[in-house]
């Protein structure tokens, strides 16, 4: 993704997989703070049936 760097980029990554993760474990209170704390990073969240996927805003 664009307009960040390599290692917020991991970094968002690494929470994404923890966040789908918890949706698919239906454990929506994770999911839900984990979804908090992403967008911290100023980015917006897209959940589609292909994954989840960010921007920058």
């Amino acid at each position: 993704q664009f307009g960040v760097d390599e290692t917020t980029k991991k970094e968002l990554d690494a929470l994404i997989e923890q966040r789908d993760e918890a949706k698919k474990a239906k454990d929506f209170a994770t999911s839900d703070a984990l979804r908090e704390q992403i967008l911290s990073y100023g980015v917006n969240l897209m959940d589609t049936p292909q994954g989840t996927f960010w921007e920058k805003v």
